[in-house]
């Protein structure tokens, strides 16, 4: 079994050299993605490549995303020879002896997940809303109850993954992957590991607004094409599957209570108040909540 580790880095000179000192450490070969940074990083990824070893870089002349960068990473991957890559922030958020504990983890067929600590010192809230946001996503779309889907530190099986057709190009890259894994019929474990953050002074994040808006878009495609059928048919598999007894009992117990909140509720309180009530329940019915949710808050404001 042959792992390889893949380092996408946009702008962190400060930490990257001690990430792969440590996953080289650890006797893991690295690939380094350097994705347009103009802080200092390419001349240091000169003199670390020039050293020999193990060690592969690829360059973009400008910033494509992280997602982009690990599809060429994937891609290099493969055509080097190796089953598994193992996909590491250069940020310094990963531990390297959860990398290693990952690694030694992955099997044949299967997308191995990291699913950080949720109390922690540090951890940004709006990083736990979209981690909590995009759990709730990935239960509509593949009923799998992934804990952290947004957690960069991941082991991808090479060969099972190769012909997955992924369309975002940023941060939703991952959770689109993800999707489209299980969706293919790829098992998907989660492995709990620690979770990492700097002073907010000392940070580094280059996630922008906007990669909340292509986050949003993602889901809305993907669900699209689950509604629609035009997703490939599949059963969730695994210790993170969802096993309801009775999916449209819940699914028609959601809508009604959904608009219910609608009627009686003003939107502040009645959008978190489905979305717990939706999460708590760990079934496929965001959009049937939301969309009763919706007709519930028009019928009330009428009402009103």
């Amino acid at each position: 079994m042959r792992v390889i580790a893949i380092v996408p880095t946009y702008r962190n000179i400060r930490a990257l050299p001690e990430v792969l000192l440590g996953l080289e450490a650890g006797g893991l070969p690295v690939l380094v993605i350097d994705d347009g940074s103009d802080d200092g990083t390419g001349p240091w990824l000169d003199g670390w490549i020039a050293a020999g070893g193990h060690r592969w870089l690829e360059r973009f002349p400008e910033n494509r995303g992280k997602g982009a960068a690990l599809a060429v990473g994937l891609a290099r991957a493969r055509a080097l020879g190796f089953d598994f890559a193992l996909s590491v922030d250069s940020d310094g958020q990963h531990l390297v002896s959860d990398a290693l504990r990952i690694a030694a983890a992955m099997e044949p067929g299967v997308l191995m997940l990291g699913a950080r600590e949720e109390i922690v010192e540090g951890y940004p809230p709006k990083s736990m809303f979209g981690r909590r946001l995009w759990a709730l996503g990935v239960r509509s779309l593949t009923g799998l109850g992934v804990a952290d889907p947004i957690c960069g530190l991941r082991g991808y099986p090479l060969r099972e993954t190769e012909g997955l057709h992924v369309i975002a190009g940023r941060y939703a890259w991952e959770e689109e992957f993800l999707v489209r894994a299980a969706w293919a019929g790829v098992d998907v474990r989660e492995a709990t590991i620690h979770a990492v953050y700097q002073h907010a002074g000392e940070r580094v994040t280059h996630f922008a607004l906007s990669d909340w808006f292509d986050s949003l878009f993602v889901w809305a495609r993907l669900a699209a094409l689950r509604l629609f059928g035009l997703c490939p048919r599949y059963t969730p598999r695994g210790s993170l599957a969802r096993r309801d007894r009775s999916w449209r009992r819940i699914l028609g117990c959601a809508v009604f209570v959904s608009f219910l909140v609608g009627v009686a509720m003003p939107s502040y309180a009645a959008v978190p108040l489905v979305v717990w009530i939706a999460w708590r329940l760990h079934a496929p019915i965001v959009v049937a909540a939301l969309v009763a949710l919706g007709a519930g808050l028009v019928a009330g404001a009428f009402a009103g």
